[in-house]
């Protein structure tokens, strides 16, 4: 009975093509004037009895709320592929320079036309000179999504928009939907669209979707890629053309969409969105030429088809928590193609080409949600941002939620991905929802205060990994706050990670038991490009011996212990040593104005890689008895600089024979200890090449790519 449906579906549609193009090809008139307008009156008819046959049978679905901002006004870059559409492109052109939000630059692409596309795009590059620029291949690139990767490179636009040489748009599309961005969920955007055949509107985009009966069509809505996935998107594309989506820039193009020839914007998109969230707009409107010999209509005939849906239906079991039932589904529409404009006969055939016991058996990667404190200075506060990165960059659904508990600073924001989703808490109660609505299978957290927090949801959902990281924090909490927070996490935390073996001992002192969760992973950082700030800039001597303290400014860190040994130092006959000190707080506010020469005070920095390659060394003389990982060991490695430091947490093991390392003294600083250790290298450069050579071969293990490695691992338990 399923089958004869299908056939009987498919046998109608199929009668129906076949009588268009018969129309079209001998009969002009009829097909302008009675065939298209009866078809588009049936097809209206059909959606209104779907939409009201959906308005009994559909369920709720989750919406994520955006949030808003003033005076949000980002750059947007319009890359515009063209092969050969000298005819559309004067209507493509006008409707983007024409746009009611102003704030774009537009890419002309080329891929080698034989029309006469260049002329008209160079006369319009000459116009708009201000914001156009041109990139013209000599050799055809072989393929539309070439092209798009080409376009993103070049972009200067956080968002882009690939706006299709043969298409055109409503002029309030990007002032419609670049407001949705505000919100750091949202990922990508699109609005309706219609379809278009020989000037013709044929059909609109929700007739196409009137089988989709939990969406709303009439009205804008954000919903998580998770929730969209396995409302629909996971069995057909939703986005019937890239003409009409908004996207976040992303650092790397999808491989799998450049092998495909029919469903690789779908993969783009599928892609695009993982861990953040899509918005819809009906209030702007995108026009799709529909060509009748084009090559996607071709391949519809091709056993490609099927191969190209399974590789989606792959991706989607592999990238998102979906029910079965979204690869069932997707099949049966495979099926009524198969057997209707396919031309297919054996249903064995078919299941060659998508095989969906084999789809069923993939496992997806975890979905995490990665909380942070807040975005502030700290180990445990900017590791995060970083291990998110990498994991976004290894195509992981990873979400960063900030939990808030303090100021935010700016340039800590900064070093986080703009293609990384975050999502904003103001109140804890709301996790549980969050969980829920980006089907959050692990989440990480990098403090007491947002381990406690997340404590509450774990604990209710069996389903949920809750992974911590140790950074230090517990070993420094008086008991009873250590004690109020184990008693949350104890039954919660599927794995702890701890960096310095010192972080177990408030376990082992409390008698917490389950040794079989802890698991020991150094921290790791990104590696950047540096630029050596220039010692003239700092009045700092070329010829001075210089060393970099990157720390918060408060009184354990050491600063006050790091002047008064260069101070000793430097009363010592020798070469003249300088001291930088990056960081904001406590005893920068009180340092500031009062400093000896010789003493440089810079306040916060997001660049420190930069000023400590402007030194000689990193210098850590901390008291911090929460020391345990100290990620300024690591930055000053990867900016070519030994390190000097007091010994605490896992610092002997980290800097090895790349620096040295010097005992504190009833918890202290000894000021003649470090002066003697600076003034030694200053005057002895044989000792010092000695340890900077070392430098390179000890960074490699702090490598986040590393790192991550050893995370996926936990997280996968």
């Amino acid at each position: 009975m399923k089958i004869y449906r299908a056939l009987t579906g498919a046998t109608v549609r199929n009668f129906v093509r076949r009588t268009e193009d018969f129309c079209a090809l001998n009969l002009p008139t009829v097909h302008k004037k009675i065939f298209l307008p009866t078809k588009a009156a049936a097809k209206s008819a059909l959606l209104k009895f779907s939409m009201a046959r959906g308005k009994k049978s559909a369920r709720a679905v989750n919406l994520w709320k955006v949030s808003v901002r003033e005076n949000f006004s980002p750059l947007v870059s319009v890359v515009v592929p063209n092969f050969n559409h000298a005819p559309f492109l004067l209507q493509r052109l006008e409707t983007i320079y024409n746009q009611t939000y102003k704030n774009f630059e537009v890419i002309l692409l080329d891929d080698a036309s034989t029309d006469n596309s260049r002329d008209i795009l160079k006369d319009f590059q000459t116009r708009h000179a201000d914001n156009t620029r041109l990139i013209f291949n000599e050799k055809n690139s072989g393929g539309v999504f070439n092209q798009w990767r080409k376009g993103i490179e070049a972009a200067r636009g956080d968002l882009i928009w690939i706006a299709e040489s043969d298409d055109f748009s409503a002029e309030n599309f990007l002032y419609e939907l670049v407001p949705s961005f505000a919100d750091d969920t949202i990922q990508l955007a699109f609005c309706r669209t219609d379809f278009i055949q020989d000037e013709q509107k044929i059909f609109t985009s929700e007739q196409y979707l009137a089988d989709l009966i939990n969406f709303d069509w009439t009205k804008n809505f954000a919903m998580t890629a998770a929730e969209f996935v396995a409302q629909g998107f996971g069995v057909k594309n939703i986005i019937p053309n890239v003409s009409g989506v908004l996207f976040r820039k992303k650092n790397f193009f999808p491989d799998l969409c450049l092998d495909m020839k029919l469903c690789g914007d779908w993969a783009f998109y599928l892609d695009t969105i993982k861990g953040g969230c899509v918005y819809y707009s009906p209030r702007a409107t995108n026009f799709y030429r529909v060509h009748k010999n084009s090559t996607s209509l071709k391949i519809q005939k091709e056993p490609r088809y099927f191969i190209e849906h399974e590789r989606i239906a792959e991706f989607v079991a592999e990238n998102y928590r979906v029910p079965a039932e979204i690869h069932t589904a997707h099949f049966k529409q495979l099926e009524e193609h198969f057997f209707g404009y396919y031309g297919g006969k054996d249903i064995g055939e078919l299941e060659k080409l998508f095989d969906v016991k084999k789809i069923l058996r993939l496992k997806h990667k975890p979905n995490i949600l990665m909380g942070v404190f807040a975005f502030s200075i700290g180990g445990g506060e900017t590791f995060p941002l970083i291990l998110a990165n990498e994991l976004n960059r290894r195509n992981f659904p990873v979400t960063v939620l900030n939990f808030q508990m303090a100021d935010d600073l700016p340039d800590i924001r900064k070093k986080l991905n703009p293609n990384v989703p975050l999502i904003y808490l103001n109140n804890t109660s709301g996790l549980a929802e969050v969980v829920e609505q980006f089907k959050i299978d692990v989440i990480h957290t990098h403090h007491g205060a947002t381990d406690s927090a997340a404590s509450f949801v774990a604990e209710n959902n069996s389903a949920l990994r809750h992974v911590v990281t140790l950074h230090g924090m517990y070993d420094a909490a008086d008991a009873d706050y250590l004690k109020k927070i184990l008693d949350r996490v104890k039954k919660s935390v599927s794995a702890f990670v701890y960096i310095a073996d010192k972080n177990l001992t408030p376990f082992k002192t409390n008698n917490f038991g389950r040794e079989e969760i802890f698991h020991k992973i150094g921290n790791g950082l990104e590696r950047e490009l540096i630029n050596p700030i220039p010692r003239a800039d700092l009045n700092i001597p070329e010829n001075s011996f210089v060393a970099c303290v990157v720390s918060r400014a408060i009184p354990q860190k050491g600063w006050q212990a790091a002047i008064d040994s260069v101070k000793r130092a430097n009363e010592n006959d020798g070469r003249r040593i300088d001291l930088i000190l990056v960081g904001a707080g406590e005893m920068y506010d009180k340092l500031k104005g009062n400093v000896p020469e010789f003493v440089h005070l810079v306040g916060f920095k997001s660049n420190v890689r930069d000023y400590l390659a402007a030194a000689d060394i990193g210098l850590l003389p901390s008291e911090y008895a929460g020391e345990s990982f100290p990620l300024l060991i690591i930055d000053s490695f990867f900016a070519g600089r030994p390190v000097v430091s007091s010994n605490l947490g896992e610092v002997p093991a980290m800097i090895e024979d790349a620096g040295i390392v010097f005992d504190l003294v009833n918890g202290k600083v000894s000021v003649a200890e470090l002066a003697r250790i600076l003034r030694t290298l200053a005057d002895n450069p044989e000792r010092y090449e000695q340890m900077k050579r070392r430098v390179e071969v000890v960074a490699e293990k702090f490598w986040i790519e590393h790192v991550a490695e050893k995370y996926i691992d936990v997280y996968r338990g």
